[in-house]
Order: structure tokens, then C-alpha cells, then sequence
């Protein structure tokens, strides 16, 4: 019974502290977005902590890791890395988020896109942008991931990039298939991708989420960053120099000629009107996780450890009442898949 008593104040501590967040915020939003996903940049003239304060986030608590990439050494606060001491000294220091590394950027730094992007045009030559990945969530159903899918599979659509792929997965049983159609490959200086968000996050209701991003590297990072119009005229612009759906015209046979479908028109012109977007909007994720496990339940969790031992914890936690919820199973998936793109990287970077 006091077992019991002490996991539900765990819980109802966790859920007054904000960790247990709504199910499905995403229901609330009426309008698409466009928002920077993923960003990696070197520089020649900053030490780690310079490049911190570059990016307003001196007043996080970063820790020390191993490097990657051919980097010694690094530091880390959530999803931003910072990679130092290269095997090669003209390697400069590298920092690195991902997308939710994006958005601790615009929560807890801060926050202004353009203004890094100003400096980094100022100085071009000593930052070098590697990559740079910009998505669109489409909420408004101009997206219908299945008729995507579908047009690719008959080559109804004209692609500059080489290679295409089309993925079914499910994330558990019972669960409805969750779709991905990728332009480009690894290896592609510009990669496209359109999937269903929804289902990637574990929705199994009838939200809308499907998200369109390129993944930009290189030059072509680069010159996105360079091009002074706003983000969605540069958004549009790049989609529709390498990517749009056909409509096949049995009188024509060559398929440059044949009409534009107009969905994507119609997506490609609503996306030129939009703005960046600063969600400042912070996944529930395993930092922020252990970050309130570990500063609002340490305490009693070491009390229980050390009165009842570890073991006697793990069994309270599995014989639990409750289950995991979409957002815990979205933090397993989300753990599993960078270990496993962790584990490619290294690979490749040793071939």
C-alpha cells in the first residue's frame, strides 16, 4: 500500500510540474508553419564557449562527452552539441541541434534565426554551414500523404533528385501505417521528404500533421541562407526548382510538358506567405524527463533506493496501474532511432 501511495505522489508531483503534458496539442493549431529543423555549423574563430554565447546559451549547464565526428571531445545541453579538439586543426569547433535542439535554441537562447544568419553571411569563410534542414507543417490538409505515395509509386511527379523511396511502418500492434516518401538520398546536397508527423508522434485519432522538409548541405545550405527574400519565397522556391506532382496528358508525351497538380500549387503558393516560426515549444523528451525526475523526485527516489533497494523500485514500476502514454513512447522511438543513425554515422565516418 505505501508502495502504491509513493508512486502516486511521483506521478501527481510530475504532472503539477508540467511534465505530463496535453495528448494532442497539436488539435489546436489552425494555421501551417515553416520553422528550421536541424542545423550544423562549423566555425574557424570560436572557442566552444564563444560559440555558445553566439547562440545566447551561456546561461545553460553543458556537459562533457565524447566527440564525434572525428572530434575529441564535446559538450552537451539536451539536443545541442558542441564538438572541439579535432583530429585536424583546421577542424575548427562544430555545433549541433537537432530539431528539438532547434527549438531549446528559440526557448533558452536567443532565438533569432536572422541574426545568426547575419553573422554567418558577415563572416562567410570562417562559419561554414554543413547542414540545414527546413520543414513546413502542413495542418491545413493540403497534404494527402497516401495520394502522394501513390502518384510517386506511378512516376506521376518530376524530380531532379536520383533516387526515390516510399515507407510503410507501424510502430506497434494495432496501430494504423504510418507513411514516408523521400526524393534524394543521404548523400544529396538537397533531400525532400513528406510524412505523416501525426502518426510519427503516435497520434491514432484524425489530426492532420504532415510535414514536407529538405534537408539542405553543403552549397546549396548555404546559398538558401544567402538568398535575402523571406523564408517561405526561398521554401517554394527551392520545391519547386526540384520537385511537383504531374498530371499525365495522353496527348503529350513529354512529361515536363504535363500540368502541375493542383494541390501542390496550391501548397507551393501558401507557402510562399509564411514566416518563421519560433515554437519555443519544448518536447517532452528524455532531458527534459530526467531534468524533473531528477530535480523534483532525486531526493525521494534515493530515499526509496536506499530503504527498499533498486530492485524492489523496478518491480513497483512494472506492476504500475497506468501505461505508456503517446508521448513516452515517443521519447522510446525517438532514443532507439538515434542510437541506431548514431551507430551509421560512426560507420560511415570510419569507412
Amino acid at each position: 500500500m505505501k508502495q502504491k501511495t509513493a508512486e502516486k505522489s511521483i506521478i501527481k508531483s510530475i504532472q503539477k510540474d508540467g511534465l505530463i503534458e496535453p495528448e494532442n496539442p497539436v488539435k489546436k493549431r489552425k494555421e501551417n508553419i515553416i520553422l528550421y529543423d536541424w542545423l550544423t555549423v562549423t566555425s574557424q574563430i570560436d572557442s566552444p564557449q564563444t560559440l555558445i554565447e553566439l547562440f545566447g546559451l551561456e546561461n545553460l549547464k553543458f556537459e562533457s562527452g565524447y566527440g564525434r565526428y572525428f572530434y575529441k571531445q564535446r559538450l552537451f545541453c539536451g539536443k545541442i552539441n558542441v564538438y572541439f579538439d579535432g583530429h585536424d586543426e583546421n577542424m575548427g569547433v562544430c555545433l549541433e541541434m537537432s530539431g528539438q535542439g532547434c527549438r531549446e535554441f528559440e526557448t533558452f537562447g536567443h532565438g533569432d534565426w536572422d541574426k545568426l544568419f547575419s553573422i554567418f553571411f558577415e563572416n562567410d569563410g570562417e562559419y561554414n554551414v554543413a547542414r540545414l534542414d527546413v520543414a513546413l507543417d502542413d495542418y491545413q490538409e493540403l497534404l494527402n500523404i497516401f495520394k502522394i505515395a501513390d502518384y510517386t509509386r506511378q512516376e506521376l511527379y518530376i524530380a531532379k533528385a536520383q533516387s526515390t523511396k516510399i515507407t510503410y511502418s507501424k510502430e506497434g500492434k494495432g496501430q494504423s501505417e504510418a507513411v514516408s516518401v523521400t526524393f534524394g538520398s543521404r548523400s544529396s546536397e538537397t533531400l525532400i521528404r513528406i510524412y505523416d508527423k501525426a502518426k510519427e508522434r503516435g497520434y491514432e485519432d484524425d489530426t492532420h500533421w504532415v510535414r514536407c522538409e529538405m534537408q539542405l548541405k553543403g552549397d546549396h545550405a548555404k546559398n538558401f541562407i544567402l538568398v535575402n527574400k523571406p523564408v517561405g519565397e526561398k521554401f517554394r522556391g527551392v520545391l519547386n526548382n526540384y520537385l511537383r506532382f504531374t498530371v499525365p496528358d495522353k496527348n503529350n508525351s513529354n512529361e515536363c510538358r504535363w500540368k502541375t497538380r493542383a494541390f501542390w500549387t496550391k501548397f507551393l503558393d501558401t507557402s510562399e506567405k509564411i514566416s518563421v516560426y519560433s515554437s519555443k515549444d519544448i518536447v517532452y523528451n528524455l532531458s527534459r524527463l530526467e531534468y524533473w525526475l531528477i530535480r523534483q523526485q532525486g531526493n525521494n527516489l534515493d530515499v526509496y533506493i536506499q530503504c527498499l533497494g533498486i530492485e524492489e523500485l523496478l518491480k513497483v514500476i512494472e506492476s504500475r496501474d497506468s501505461f505508456l502514454k503517446v508521448k513516452h513512447k515517443y521519447i522510446i522511438n525517438e532514443f532507439n532511432r538515434e542510437r541506431v543513425d548514431s551507430c551509421t554515422i560512426t560507420k560511415s565516418a570510419e569507412k
